[in-house]
């Protein structure tokens, strides 16, 4: 019987983490091209500076092939118009697929709201954006 109130306090110390109020923290992300996640980051902060040309940088053909200069002049007007639908909103869910060795979809959700899927590749140990769907 003595034991009893010694037993209540242990449950309420260790039972105080039973329920966590609040959300978890977000994983920090390397915003880089050595990963498929992380070269979407560096495509979103890209936009979210308004640097359009830095942003054609991390696209890449289907196939790997870079992009010529005229093809990434060409997309300017697409990537202005998709950094105004996704710059300065946070990330809300990450979730990555592999397709094969060298290739994976993200799937990037913005600001709990917009969902936009990026199919990205693996050329000469960096990784590239070869197709975007909203």
């Amino acid at each position: 019987m003595k034991r009893t109130p010694f037993f209540l306090v242990v449950i309420f110390l260790t039972g105080c983490e039973l329920f966590t109020v609040g959300s978890r923290k977000p994983q920090k992300q390397e915003i880089s091209q050595r990963s498929s996640v992380g070269a979407v980051y560096l495509f979103k902060a890209e936009l979210d500076s308004n640097n359009a040309p830095a942003a054609t940088e991390i696209l890449a053909r289907s196939n790997g092939n870079p992009l010529l200069a005229i093809e990434k002049y060409e997309l300017f007007d697409e990537m202005n118009r998709l950094g105004r639908l996704i710059s300065k909103k946070p990330i809300t869910f990450t979730h990555s697929d592999t397709l094969s060795t060298t290739k994976q979809r993200v799937k990037i959700e913005f600001d709990y709201v917009k969902n936009i899927t990026f199919t990205t590749q693996k050329i000469a140990d960096e990784w590239f954006i070869t197709d975007i769907v909203e």
